[in-house]
Formats: structure tokens, C-alpha cells, sequence
């Protein structure tokens, strides 16, 4: 148990709601008021559970987790239970599946709403379609969409939407929430020239400044900056308590989730001093609505954090399990013998929340429905392995008449793993789901290599994760221990006549197929121009946006295939 007051006297009072283990505490400084706040982030339209592999007694198997309808039923119970109550979604709830490919977000809105959700941060991703689509969804929320950083022009379609904070009163206590949004959204997104992404540290102490001049003492950031951010946030920032956070798809639990093949990053809530030295407790919920998070946390009258405790579920189907494996893993969290935080918990839908998804998934039915291949194998994402390389073979293939040498997709662009099975087209809109039109562009070999240099330096620096780029027609040693701009050598492309691979020639021209998203300069994908880094679209000696779609054009290509292996071929050597 964790307490933030060394003179506090403990008393543990059991309590179990979903698997949420809480501890009460009894405090000689006052009055105490606890705020009990669930959350979720980076749903990316998962409104169905999602694919979530596990290992348990050695073995491995698939389980399905999440789900509007059983985040629902959970939220409910949890609303009736606790009595200061906060709902919260830290962002990216676009972009990820088919049912935001039809319904553009306005399907997760609708049950938002009828889950009383308090307030939402934008993630990057809810700027995938431009402003326009994102103001449509405001205005259909029946909740505050928050972010401090964000400044809009009188001209954005999102002008007066999007405020700086929002503050709830819940029996008495006034609870300020502040929200903040990557400041990497214009390279990773497409948010526009009328808004702007200013300062994260500047734009939050400015906020919570101004919720404490009009007496608000309980202030909770609601950020889509990701877990290490929200670290460096949490020692930045006073006057702050709370950091919910998303963006980095960040797992946090104890270490008995390595017994299930599940690898935390830190501890569920973090604890981190802030600058004025006072407590401030970090989560995040990792993605798809696969865990809802629940912290409770005890404020006294100043609004400082006395003591906290807090837990998380991965929520399960309460249907049977499919396979001998995960039946013994079903048995195993009945009977007690799996204890982890996140816990293991089977919830039931929401009835009503069921019965919207089956209407939302009646239009869809025939993408679910539809197998085009079969994986003979898990498809995990990797440099040379996963789906990435066999979208880039897709690529490549297709943009073959246009004269195209070469393919590249950046990490991003490949979404999901695919585990062993049918996939379907809904999978593979769920792997692509951005509907990016390809372009080929005639750029020399040196700004090929330079945009490469550049992108891996932007997920190592940016990102803060190792690099992932997906290619096809080409090979390169990338070499991690080098400095900026020195990562790449040992480049090959292959001969579109003998098929073998060759030394690439850093003056010749190339043709290279790219997704618009990096086409455009997406992940920083740019190559220098003068003492500028500029767009590939922008280098390019020539460009042709060929109008064929990512997501289709890897469906034609794997109905082609039929059975998916792992490439045997490693494009990319990575040196550490």
C-alpha cells in the first residue's frame, strides 16, 4: 500500500469491485475527501474486445478483452460504488478499426455519452481527418474536450470546442482538469495551419495556475503525451495531483503479470514528487479499452494527497473459453491462483450498450464476416517480421507499372499484430486504418537515405522507442550505436530485372512508393533541402499519387497470397 503521509495511521479495509483492491485510511489532519477516478485511453475505435496473447503455464493462446459494452457495465458498477467519482478518456479515441472507418468516431461518441464520461483530452489521432471531422464529434459529446496546449484560429472549424480546463463539482470539492495533447501532432497527424500545438509545461502550469486562483485545489492533468512525459511533467509541474495520461500504449503492473507473458513498464499508480515537492500519482491505462483503470486517491483540505491506492482490470468475456489453454487460464483467475495487477476479471456487457453495438455492426457485418487469408503463423511487428514487410511487398507490387524500385512504410502504419488464423477484412482495415492514398515520388538515393536517418532519429529522440520501418526492394544496416545521420549503411536495392539485390547508388534516382502520411513528412520522413528538412512530396523531382488506397491494396495483395508467413528475408540489420 502506498501513502503519501508518514504519520498517517493505516487501517486496510477489504474491498473487492472488478478486481479492484482498495485500502482505506484514517488521517489525524482533517477532514479527508477521496475522488475516485476510472479511465481509459488510446481506444482507437476498439468499441468490439480486442486480441490480447498470453502465456500461462508455458503455453501461449489468445484472449479476448475490452469492449464498449463490458467498459460500460463496469463503469456503471463502479459509478454506484464510489461516491466522488471521475470518468476520463486521455485521447486517440480515432483511428484504429473499421467502425471508424464508417461512423468517423461519431459510434464512440454515442456511447461516451451514455457513460456519463466527464472529460476527454484530444489525442493526436483525432486530427487524422482535419479539424472538421474532430468538431463533429464535439459537438455530438456531451462532455468537455480539454487541452491546455492547443490554440485555435477564429478560422478552425475548432474554435471555441477545445478549452484549456474544465472544473467538476462533486459533493462539495471543485475538481480541476487539464488537458494536453503531443505537441508531435502536426508530424503525426493532421491537425492543419489553424491549430496550434504550444509548450506542454508552459500551457499546464498556466492552467493550473489559473484553476488555483479561483480556489481549486484538486487539479488533475489529463494528458496525451505519453507515460515518460507524464513522468518528467509530474517533477515539472506544483499545484498538480493527478496525471492521467495516454499516447504511448504504456502497460503499468506489478510483476506477477510476467507469469501471463505480460511485460509492465511501472507500477500501477506511479509515484513521482513534483517541484513543489508535494505527491503526484501517474496512470495510464495501456489501449483499445482492453484495462480500466481505477485510482482512488485521499485529498485533505488543502488539496494535497494524504495516501492512494489503485488497481486495474483487463476485462474479460464471460463466454467459454475456446481452446484447452485459455480454459485453464479462465480457471486459474476463478480460483485466485493468477493475483496481478492488472487482475484478471471476466465482466459482463452492459445490456443496453450491447444492443448499440450490434446496431452499429449490422452495416459492417459482411467486413467482419469476410476471411481473405490465413496466417499460419503469429505476425508480430518487427523490423523483418509481422505484417509491415508483406504491406511494403503490397506496396511494391502494386506500384510496379509506375515504374516504383523500392517501398517504405513507417511503424505506425502497421497497427496490430496478427495472430495465427483467418484474418478478415476488418483486421486488415484494423492493421491499416488510416486509408492513406500510395504516391511514388522520384527522389535521389542520398535524400532516400536522408529521410530514413531522419525518421529513426525521430522515434528514438521523439518517440523514445527503439526505430521500426518497414521496406520493400531495399536493405540497410542500421546501426543504433552510431551518432544522427550516421545510422544507416550497407544500402542494396533490388534489380527489378535479375531480382538481386545491388549497391545503392546515393546519386542515381529512384522511385519509391510511400503512404501519404509519410509522403507528406509524417514520423519527420524528410530529407534535407538546403538547411531545411522538407517532405519527401516536396524533394521529389517528380510525384504521382497513384489514388490506390494502403488498406485495399494489402487486401487484394494477402487474397493473392492466401497463407502469411513471417518474411525470411532481413531487409534491416539492426546494430545496438
Amino acid at each position: 500500500m502506498n501513502t503519501a503521509s508518514s504519520g498517517a495511521r493505516l487501517v486496510i479495509i477489504a474491498a473487492i469491485l472488478f478486481g479492484f483492491l482498495t485500502y482505506g485510511i484514517a488521517d489525524s489532519t482533517g477532514e479527508i475527501y477521496t475522488l475516485s477516478i476510472a479511465h481509459i485511453n488510446d481506444t482507437h475505435g476498439h468499441l468490439e474486445p480486442s486480441n490480447v496473447a498470453l502465456t500461462y503455464n508455458s503455453r501461449s493462446f489468445t484472449v479476448r478483452a475490452g469492449g464498449f459494452p463490458r467498459i460500460a457495465g463496469a463503469v456503471a458498477a463502479l459509478r454506484e460504488s464510489h461516491p466522488n467519482f471521475l470518468f476520463l478518456h486521455a485521447g486517440d479515441v480515432f483511428t484504429g478499426t473499421v467502425f471508424f472507418s464508417k461512423y468517423h468516431g461519431l459510434a464512440d461518441v454515442d456511447f461516451l455519452n451514455a457513460m456519463l464520461l466527464d472529460a476527454m483530452a484530444p489525442g493526436n489521432h483525432e486530427f487524422d481527418k482535419g479539424p472538421s471531422v474532430f468538431a463533429e464529434f464535439i459537438n455530438k459529446a456531451s462532455f468537455p474536450v480539454v487541452s491546455a496546449n492547443i490554440e485555435l484560429s477564429t478560422e478552425s472549424p475548432l474554435y471555441g470546442l477545445i478549452k484549456p480546463y474544465t472544473i467538476i463539482e462533486i459533493n462539495g470539492r471543485k475538481i480541476g482538469i487539464v488537458g494536453l495533447t503531443t505537441t508531435d501532432t502536426p508530424s503525426i497527424s493532421k491537425p492543419g495551419k489553424s491549430v496550434k500545438f504550444n509548450d506542454i509545461i508552459k500551457s499546464a502550469q498556466t492552467s493550473i495556475s489559473a484553476l488555483t486562483r479561483q480556489g481549486v485545489n484538486i487539479i488533475v492533468v489529463l494528458s496525451h503525451v505519453g507515460y515518460e512525459n507524464d513522468l518528467v511533467l509530474a517533477r515539472t509541474l506544483s499545484g498538480v495531483g493527478v496525471i492521467v495520461g495516454g499516447h504511448s500504449h504504456t502497460l503499468l503492473g506489478d510483476d506477477a503479470l510476467l507469469q501471463t507473458g505480460l511485460n509492465p513498464t511501472g507500477p500501477y499508480p506511479t509515484e513521482v514528487r513534483g517541484r513543489d515537492n508535494a505527491t503526484v500519482v501517474v496512470v495510464t491505462a495501456w489501449e483499445y479499452g482492453k484495462i480500466l483503470g481505477l485510482v482512488d486517491i485521499d485529498f485533505d483540505g488543502d488539496g494535497r494527497i494524504v495516501s492512494y491506492r489503485g488497481s486495474q482490470t483487463l476485462i474479460l468475456s464471460e463466454n467459454a473459453a475456446n481452446t484447452p489453454e485459455s480454459a485453464e487460464f479462465y480457471e486459474a483467475i476463478s480460483s485466485g491462483k493468477i493475483t496481478s495487477n492488472p487482475r484478471f476479471q471476466i465482466v459482463k456487457e452492459d445490456p443496453v450498450a450491447a444492443l448499440k453495438l450490434d446496431n452499429y455492426t449490422a452495416p459492417i457485418k459482411h467486413y467482419m464476416q469476410e476471411t481473405i487469408a490465413y496466417a499460419e503463423e503469429t505476425l508480430k511487428r518487427a523490423n523483418n517480421g509481422g505484417p509491415g514487410p508483406i504491406i511494403t511487398d503490397s506496396m511494391l507490387q502494386k506500384t510496379a507499372a509506375s515504374g516504383a524500385d523500392i517501398a517504405i512504410m513507417n511503424s505506425g502504419g502497421a497497427r496490430i499484430d496478427l495472430p495465427k488464423g483467418n484474418i478478415s477484412i476488418a483486421d486488415a482495415y484494423t492493421l491499416m486504418p488510416f486509408s492513406n492514398t500510395i504516391y511514388v515520388l522520384k527522389l535521389k538515393g542520398y535524400q532516400i537515405k536522408d529521410a530514413i536517418e531522419s525518421t529513426i532519429d525521430f522515434q528514438i529522440s521523439k518517440m523514445k522507442k527503439p526505430p521500426f520501418i518497414y521496406a520493400s526492394g531495399l536493405k540497410f544496416v542500421m546501426d543504433l550505436s552510431k551518432p544522427k545521420g550516421q545510422r544507416v549503411a550497407g544500402m542494396e536495392v533490388k534489380a527489378r530485372d535479375t531480382g538481386k539485390y545491388v549497391p545503392f547508388k546515393m546519386d542515381a534516382f529512384y522511385k519509391i512508393a510511400l503512404s501519404e502520411y509519410i509522403a507528406k513528412g509524417g514520423d519527420s520522413f524528410k530529407p534535407s533541402q538546403g538547411a531545411e528538412a522538407v517532405s519527401p512530396l516536396k524533394a521529389a523531382s517528380s510525384a504521382v499519387d497513384t489514388g490506390f488506397v494502403d488498406s485495399e491494396v494489402f487486401i487484394e495483395y494477402i487474397k493473392s497470397l492466401k497463407r502469411l508467413k513471417n518474411p525470411i528475408e532481413q531487409r534491416i540489420s539492426t546494430i545496438q
